[in-house]
């Protein structure tokens, strides 16, 4: 009988005690991932989380030039849009960590119910370039080393490409790329 991969909704937490949880900050790996959270996202999380205030949870960092950098290596296709949406030196927000770890970080797992995570921790391994979906490469995640293609990652972690689509496409909508690239379409 051939090794099949199945659904594991356990992996995320075998791989936490093998290498740490992908919400805390790897010195090898997550400190230079750029997770913003956006506008709509932050408003979704303290609706959820109620009588906290906005600094209790996220903080401001700097739209340096690395910063942009790696967003726009995320965001290769809205480079251009990059300056309208992260001007360079202003700032934008990110989830607190207390100590390595995210703050809705618990010994159970997140805190937060599915739908009010941030979109990055959604789609996380996952991103979509040309619309077509992409594992990062994150040699500490068991779920990557378990899984040898995109649709046994899918199975392995519950969900489908098309699912991830719409959580990438939400990414899109809550930071406006849609909406810069309506704005120049109108222009020209």
């Amino acid at each position: 009988m051939k090794n099949r991969v199945k659904t594991n909704p356990g992996i995320c937490s075998q791989c936490d005690k093998v290498y740490g949880s992908c919400c805390k900050l790897r010195k090898d790996t997550r400190d230079d991932m750029p997770t913003p959270i956006s506008e709509p996202e932050i408003q979704k999380i303290l609706k959820t989380v109620n009588n906290q205030f906005r600094e209790d949870l996220f903080e401001k960092k700097e739209n340096s030039p690395v910063f942009i950098s790696q967003m726009a290596a995320l965001f290769p296709e809205m480079a251009h849009f990059l300056d309208k949406i992260f001007p360079l030196n202003k700032t934008h927000y990110q989830l607190k960590s207390i100590g390595n770890a995210c703050i809705f970080l618990s010994a159970r797992g997140c805190t937060l119910p599915d739908h009010a995570r941030p979109l990055f921790c959604r789609i996380y391994p996952f991103w979509f370039f040309d619309d077509q979906p992409q594992i990062f490469q994150d040699h500490c995640c068991l779920a990557i080393q378990k899984c040898k293609t995109i649709p046994e990652l899918l199975l392995c972690l519950g969900t489908t490409s098309e699912n991830l689509r719409q959580i990438h496409r939400q990414i899109l909508q809550c930071w406006e790329f849609c909406s810069a690239i309506s704005q120049v379409r109108i222009k020209a």
